[in-house]
C-alpha cells in the first residue's frame, strides 16, 4: 500500500535487535536505597535492559501502599491514596485508576514466588522519584516532595534511565551489520547488537538520502556483496532509485547507507539513541507558496507488540494496521493534508521513536489508534487526550465522529497519562475504537465495511479540526 500521500512517503529504519536468552547468564542485579538504607528483599532486584524491577510486596509497602495479589489472573493491584495501579505477570499493558496506561519496556515477572514489577513507573505514579547511581548499581528512592532524611536528596539535573552493566563476555562494541533490505515503504536495518546512533543527512546533485552508522561494519555476507567497496539491494520504494552500502570509515568504523532519490526529497527525522528503531521521514520538496498541514498517523503496537488479543486470538496489532492504512488511503485525496504514518506494516515501534517522529516534523496533528480489552461486558469507544486545551479539543472532535462510525457506548473523553498523547508537542488524541473482549463489538470490527466507516470518521475529525471543508 502507498504509505503518503501523492507528494509524500515515509521510510522506517528499523534497527533490529537480535533475541537475548537469559539461560545461561541472569539479568544484573541491583540495591535499593530509601532514606539512606538499603532494603533487603527475599529475591534480589534485577537491571534488566536498564530498567530496575524489584519485589512488589516488599518494596512498595515499605513506601505506605496497599498491595493485593490475585493469583488466578496474576495480577497485582498497588492502592495509594486515590492511585490504583494493576500490573499482570507478562503484561506490558498497566492499568491506572481503570484506564489503560503506557506500554512498560519490561513486563513484570514472577521469580521465585516473587512478582517484580519496574519501579520507577509504580514508585513516581505514588510520589516518589529515583536516582540511578551506576557505579554501586543502586536506586536511591526519595518522596517527590523531599521529605525524609535527606540521604536520597536528588541532584538538581535530571537522573538518566539506568543503563545496564556492559557484557562481561562482550570483546567489541563495533555492531555487525546483517541485513539491508528496502521494501516499498521501510528500510529495514538489521545488526547483531541493539542499535548504533544513526546519523541521516541529504546530498545533492544528485539527490540523496545517506545513512551513517558509526560505530558499525558490515557483517561476511554483506561484505562479500561488495564490488570495489560498493553495494546494492534492490529498492521497491516509488520515491528511491537504487539503496548503495558500503564500508564507508575504518576510524570509527561506519557503515554508510545511501538512497538515490527519483525527486528532490525534505528530511524529517526522529533517531531515539539505544532505541531498537528509528524513523526518517522523506516527503516531496513543497510547491512554492503551498501549505499543507501535516498529520501523523499512528497505529498502536506493531511488530513482537501484539498489543490486545481478542476473544477469537486476533490482534489489536491487526486491527489498528488495517484502519490506520485506510485513513491514509483516504488523506491522499486531501491536497491540503499531508500524510504520515509511525508505521505501515506490522513492525515495532518504540513509543519515544513515535512521539520524536511526530515531534521532529513538527507535525500539527497526531493521532494514535488502538482498541480496548477488559471483562466480556466492558464496551465502549473512548478518546484519550493529556493536559493540552488543545489536544482536548481534537479529542473531542474525535470522539464525536467515531461514536457515529461505531454505534459503541459513549465512554467519554478522558485525560491519561499515555506517552504518545504527553510527549508529542503538537494537538494529540489516542482513540480506542472498542473493546476486543466485547464479542459484539470485536465481531464487527474485524470487518471491512466497519473499518471502512471507522477511517472515514477518523479523516472528517481531522478535517473538521482543522477547518478544512
Amino acid at each position: 500500500m502507498k504509505l503518503w500521500s501523492t507528494v509524500a512517503t515515509l521510510l522506517m529504519i528499523a534497527l533490529l535487535l537480535p533475541s537475548l536468552a537469559f539461560g545461561a547468564t541472569s539479568p544484573p542485579t541491583a540495591k535499593i536505597v530509601l532514606d539512606g538504607k538499603t532494603l533487603t528483599t527475599e529475591v534480589d532486584p534485577l537491571n534488566v535492559d536498564g530498567n530496575v524491577l524489584v519485589p512488589i510486596r516488599q518494596i512498595f509497602e515499605k513506601l505506605g501502599a496497599k498491595v493485593t495479589w490475585d493469583q488466578s489472573k496474576q495480577t497485582a493491584t498497588i492502592v495509594r491514596d486515590s492511585m490504583k495501579i494493576q500490573l499482570t505477570v507478562g503484561d506490558r499493558i498497566p492499568v491506572v485508576n481503570g484506564s489503560r496506561a503506557e506500554q512498560l519496556e519490561v513486563a513484570p515477572m514472577n521469580v521465585k514466588g516473587n512478582v517484580l514489577v519496574p519501579v520507577r513507573f509504580v514508585g513516581q505514579k505514588i510520589g516518589y522519584d529515583f536516582k540511578w547511581v551506576q557505579e554501586t548499581s543502586t536506586v536511591q528512592i526519595f518522596p517527590k516532595s523531599g521529605q525524609g532524611s535527606g540521604a536520597g536528596t536528588p541532584p538538581t539535573t535530571p537522573t538518566p534511565t539506568p543503563t545496564p552493566p556492559p557484557n562481561p563476555g562482550q570483546v567489541s562494541d563495533k555492531v555487525l551489520v546483517k541485513t539491508i533490505q528496502l521494501t516499498k515503504d521501510q528500510l529495514l536495518v538489521g545488526t547483531d547488537k541493539k542499535s548504533p546512533q544513526a546519523n541521516v543527512f541529504k546530498l545533492t546533485s544528485p539527490d540523496r538520502i545517506v545513512i551513517d552508522l558509526p560505530g558499525t561494519e558490515l557483517d561476511a555476507s554483506l561484505a562479500a556483496k561488495l564490488v570495489s567497496n560498493v553495494g546494492e539491494v534492490p529498492s521497491l520504494h516509488p520515491m528511491v532509485e537504487k539503496v548503495r552500502f558500503s564500508n564507508f570509515n575504518n576510524d570509527p568504523a561506519t557503515v554508510r547507507i545511501t538512497l538515490d532519490m527519483k525527486a528532490k526529497a525534505d528530511l524529517a527525522i526522529s533517531a531515539a539513541a539505544g532505541q531498537a528503531n528509528l524513523l526518517v521521514g522523506v516527503l516531496k520538496a513543497p510547491e512554492p507558496g503551498k501549505t499543507k498541514y501535516k498529520v501523523v498517523i499512528d497505529a498502536g503496537h506493531g511488530g513482537t507488540d501484539s498489543g490486545a488479543v481478542s476473544l477469537t486470538n486476533k490482534k489489536e496489532k491487526d486491527f489498528v494496521l488495517a484502519v490506520a492504512n485506510k485513513v491514509a488511503k483516504l488523506l491522499e485525496q486531501e491536497p491540503n493534508i499531508q500524510t504520515y504514518m509511525t508505521r505501515s506494516t506490522d513492525t515495532f515501534v518504540t513509543l519515544k521513536g513515535r512521539s520524536e517522529f511526530a515531534n521532529n516534523l513538527d507535525a500539527d496533528l497526531f493521532l494514535s489508534i488502538h482498541a480496548n480489552k477488559a471483562t466480556p461486558t466492558a464496551g465502549g469507544t473512548e478518546t484519550f487526550y493529556y493536559e493540552r486545551a488543545d489536544s482536548k479539543a481534537f479529542a473531542n472532535v474525535v470522539q464525536k465522529h467515531l461514536l457515529e462510525a461505531t454505534g459503541f457506548k459513549n465512554r467519554g473523553v478522558k485525560e491519561g497519562d499515555l506517552h504518545v498523547v504527553r510527549e508529542t508537542k503538537m494537538p494529540a488524541a489516542l482513540a480506542e475504537v472498542g473493546f476486543l473482549s466485547n464479542a459484539q463489538e470485536e465481531a464487527l470490527m474485524y470487518t471491512s465495511a466497519f473499518q471502512d466507516k471507522v477511517a472515514a470518521s477518523f479523516v472528517a475529525a481531522i478535517k473538521e479540526y482543522l477547518k478544512i471543508s
